[in-house]
């Protein structure tokens, strides 16, 4: 693993720190700055987050420019949320990971709340840490293997998240992160993850017998067949994935399409880190499009 431009040359842009310059504004006054500002990208003389292309955006997000913006702020409440009610509010020096940060969608939107240098974001794609690097301007963007370890010492992380990551991991990956999150967590550290919840496999069935404009959809036709059986497996609590890769660096080996529901998480995850919650994708907060699992350190 290497580190991509640790420093963020925010700091040399007149002394200033995003924390400074908007940790007074409330988080929809900031979400509003973000996007009335994305196509200058500057305010007061300091320079915004980037985007990269549209095309970019809306393969890694499923979504691009406003919407993209919005969707990753509903996800930041929620994670705001969460800590309040675990009462690990964030603060200024609140160390937090975004774990599969991809092009900064949601990273960005904590800059009001820490210093950038308490700011992290990894992603097994090297071309989304160099764009991070280069145009997110505040915090610590880090290229990391399929596999832990990470850089991180032992407890040495406040919080860390990770949007639609747990959705495509298998089953071993997925135990091998959960274990090094609880090494690198501080004592009563926070993890807020999402994973695909049992409407998926309907989801995928609905798409069979058709044509296809992108080929994810195509891909997804043709996964978790029949879906009774993969239907009554996820009742069961049994980890469900089918290995379809991502392109590039995401391997089938361990990249693909991945649901794990609430008593698998109880009976393997929980060896790790304790379950506060658990919620699917109908039920969660903020209309958030995945189920939510929410843990924390003993």
């Amino acid at each position: 693993m290497r580190i991509l431009n640790p420093l963020s040359k925010l700091f040399r842009n007149k002394g200033l720190s995003y924390y400074r310059l908007f940790g007074t504004m409330s988080d929809s006054e900031y979400l509003s700055l973000l996007i009335e500002n994305r196509k200058e990208l500057t305010y007061r003389g300091v320079d915004l987050p980037g985007f990269p292309e549209d095309t970019v955006q809306r393969q890694f997000s499923g979504s691009f420019g406003e919407q993209a913006l919005h969707d990753a702020y509903n996800f930041y409440q929620c994670i705001k949320e969460h800590c309040r009610s675990l009462r690990n509010p964030i603060k200024n020096g609140t160390r937090i990971l975004d774990f599969g940060c991809g092009w900064g969608r949601i990273i960005r939107f904590f800059f009001k709340d820490t210093s950038c240098e308490n700011l992290f974001g990894v992603d097994v794609d090297p071309k989304m840490v160099d764009f991070c690097s280069k145009e997110m301007h505040c915090g610590n963007y880090f290229l990391v293997n399929s596999e832990p370890p990470s850089v991180f010492q032992d407890g040495s992380v406040d919080l860390i998240y990770s949007f639609s990551v747990f959705t495509h991991l298998a089953e071993n990956t997925a135990i091998n992160w959960i274990s090094e999150f609880s090494r690198i967590l501080r004592p009563k550290g926070i993890l807020i993850a999402t994973t695909r919840d049992k409407s998926f496999i309907d989801e995928c069935e609905a798409l069979r017998g058709k044509d296809h404009e992108f080929p994810y959809h195509q891909t997804m036709s043709r996964i978790f067949i029949p879906t009774s059986k993969y239907k009554e497996d996820y009742d069961n609590g049994k980890f469900i994935y089918a290995g379809t890769g991502g392109g590039g660096v995401r391997d089938k080996s361990y990249y693909g399409e991945a649901l794990i529901p609430r008593p698998y998480i109880e009976s393997q995850f929980t060896k790790y880190l304790s379950l506060c919650e658990f919620a699917n994708s109908r039920t969660a907060p903020w209309a958030l499009p995945q189920a939510l699992f929410v843990m924390q350190k003993r």
